[in-house]
C-alpha cells in the first residue's frame, strides 16, 4: 500500500525573518516571505501504536494504523493545560483515547494508563484546582464490548502527584443506566447528556448536577450525599451546546485574531486554563474567503494566550513561563509544518516554552494515522500567515 504520507518531502515553516521569539521580533518593514526547513532539533514526531508511543524521523515514516471510528481509535480526543497557580513549569495533559493520559512538563512526556480507558471512550477534561478531570464512556453503536449495567463509570480525576486515576461518579450514582456520553461544566453545575438503548431503542435525557462538597473527595460509594441531581430538558442543553457568537468571545482572543482577513469563517474552541469546559465560539461569514468553516483551538492561560487552527497557523501572544513577553506585546503568527491533503492540526497545550500539537486524519472513520508535533517554541522564527 502507498504511504498516505507520501506526499511530504520536508518539514517546513513558512517565515520571514530569522529572528527568534525571545529576541522580540522587532522588525516593521513588510516581511518576504519565504519557505525554509525546520531545522529537526527543534521538533519531535510521535505515532501511537499498540498503546504506546514512538518517535519517528519524518511523519511519512510512521507505520499504517487500522481505521477505526473516533470513538474507538487511539488517538487525542482533548487536551489543555493548568494554571499558572506555583512556581512550578504549568503542565499540559492530553487525553489519549482508550489507552490513558500524557503529561506534559516542558521538554518531558509523561504517559500514564489505566485500566478504566480499555473498550472505554474518554474526553472532556476539565480542572478543579490543579486535577484534570475527564469522563468516559461505552459507545453502544461501535463499542461490541458494550455492556448496561448500574456501574458504568462517568467521571475520572487523575491525580498529578501519585498519577492514580480515581472514580468520581459512576452512572448509578446519577440514577441511570445509560452512558454519560457528553457533559458540559460551567464551574458550577454539571448538565450531562445520557444516552440509553434497550430492545434496540436509543433514548436520550438530560440532567444536572451539583455538588455539595469538595467534588474531588467525592467517590461512588459516596456521591448518593454529596450530590444534589435535576432533570433538565433536551432544549436546555442544546441552548448550553450552542456556540456562541465571536463578538462575545474573550477580549484576549479577539485581539490575538485582529490581524485575521474578515472574510474568514470559523468555529473556535476556547480553554481557560485549569478551568471548566471548553466554550465554543463561532464566525459565520457570507462569501468566505475559504468557501468552509475553519476549525481551531484556544487556550487562555494567566500570561499567554494561543489559537491554533486546523491547517497549523498558531497565534500567539503574552509570556511564556519565565520568559519576557513576547515581540513586545504584539501577536505572533506562525506555521507549523504542512500536513498532506485530508490531515489536520487539532488539540494542543504549550508547556514552559514547548508546543504539543496533535494531528490526525479528518474522516470519522480514519483517524488511525497520528502524531505530535513537539517544536521548542523558543527558537521558532516569526512569520505572517493566515489560516488556508
Amino acid at each position: 500500500m502507498k504511504n498516505k504520507f507520501s506526499s511530504i518531502n520536508k518539514a517546513t515553516i513558512l517565515t520571514f525573518a530569522f529572528i527568534f521569539l525571545f529576541n522580540s521580533c522587532s522588525q516593521k518593514q513588510e516581511p518576504k516571505i519565504e519557505n525554509i526547513e525546520l531545522p529537526t532539533k527543534n521538533h519531535t514526531w510521535y505515532y501511537f501504536e499498540n498503546g504506546n508511543f514512538y518517535k519517528t524521523e519524518k511523519p511519512q515514516n510512521s507505520p499504517e494504523a487500522i481505521n477505526k471510528p473516533w470513538t474507538e481509535a487511539t488517538r487525542i480526543s482533548c487536551a489543555s493545560v493548568d494554571s499558572d497557580s506555583n512556581d512550578s513549569v504549568p503542565k499540559g495533559y492530553a487525553i489519549v483515547n482508550t489507552q490513558g493520559i500524557l503529561v506534559f512538563e516542558d521538554k518531558n512526556i509523561e504517559y500514564c494508563k489505566d485500566y478504566i480507558f480499555t473498550n472505554n471512550t474518554a474526553e472532556n477534561i476539565v480542572f478543579f484546582e490543579g486535577t484534570p478531570i475527564f469522563s468516559v464512556y461505552k459507545n453502544s453503536f461501535f463499542n461490541t464490548e458494550t455492556t448496561t449495567n448500574k456501574s458504568n463509570p462517568f467521571l475520572i480525576q487523575f491525580n498529578p502527584q501519585t498519577k492514580i486515576f480515581y472514580p468520581i461518579l459512576n452512572t448509578q450514582n446519577l440514577k441511570t443506566n445509560g452512558n454519560v456520553i457528553d457533559f458540559i461544566w460551567n464551574g458550577t453545575f454539571w448538565t450531562c447528556c445520557i444516552k440509553s438503548k434497550q430492545n434496540e431503542k436509543i433514548d436520550f435525557e438530560y440532567l444536572t448536577f451539583q455538588p455539595k462538597t469538595n467534588i474531588l473527595s467525592i467517590t461512588p460509594t459516596n456521591a448518593n450525599d454529596n450530590i444534589h441531581i435535576s432533570q433538565t430538558s433536551v432544549s436546555d442543553y442544546r441552548k448550553i451546546k450552542t456556540p456562541i457568537s465571536f463578538a462575545k468571545a474573550p477580549d484576549r482572543i479577539k485581539n490575538l485574531l485582529k490581524t485575521l482577513p474578515q472574510n474568514i469563517s470559523f468555529e473556535l474552541k476556547c480553554y481557560t486554563a485549569g478551568s471548566h469546559s471548553p466554550r465554543v465560539f463561532q464566525k459565520n461569514v457570507n462569501n468566505s474567503a475559504t468557501n468552509q468553516t475553519l476549525n481551531a483551538n484556544a487556550i487562555i492561560a494567566e500570561s499567554w494566550t494561543a489559537v491554533l487552527f486546523q491547517d497549523g497557523t498558531l497565534y500567539l501572544d503574552g509570556a511564556l513561563y519565565n520568559k519576557s513577553i513576547l515581540n513586545k506585546g504584539n501577536p505572533l503568527a506562525l506555521r507549523l509544518p504542512k500536513l498532506p491533503a485530508g490531515y489536520t492540526y487539532n488539540e494542543f497545550v504549550i508547556s514552559g516554552t514547548s508546543l504539543y500539537a496533535s494531528w490526525e486524519e479528518t474522516s470519522f472513520f480514519k483517524t488511525g494515522s497520528f502524531a505530535v508535533f513537539t517544536p521548542h517554541i523558543s527558537t521558532f522564527p516569526c512569520a505572517t500567515s493566515i489560516p488556508s
